[in-house]
């Protein structure tokens, strides 16, 4: 029988996006203290969603492989996206795929 997605080396990238999850959520509902600005956020997120990007990918999990690359464009620290008021959209948004990568790959 086929697995269901996610191999040995794809679950590892799980905790780290569960956290992101709730890290972006917490953020953007200011749960969290205010010396962790939208910088920080698209930093950690860029990072843990272009590692997601590579590992999804390697496992030829495609869906969730172009979703992470996508978040991790679309909260690039270098180049950022001019988002405005979007930006908390884009954080719960990020939130929320994080949360079903986790839920559909465990």
């Amino acid at each position: 029988m086929a697995s269901k997605g996610g191999s040995g080396s794809g679950k590892t990238i799980l905790i780290p996006l569960a956290l992101l999850s709730g890290f972006l959520f917490f953020q953007t509902f200011g749960m969290l203290p205010t010396a962790v600005n939208n910088d920080i956020v698209r930093w950690a997120s860029s990072a843990v969603f272009l590692v997601g990007a590579v590992v999804f990918g390697k496992d030829g999990s495609a869906v969730w492989c172009g979703l992470c690359a996508a978040m991790a464009v679309v909260l690039n620290p270098l180049y950022p996206l001019a988002l405005g008021d979007l930006l908390n959209g884009a954080k719960i948004l990020g939130g929320v795929i994080a949360g079903a990568a986790v839920v559909r790959n465990w």
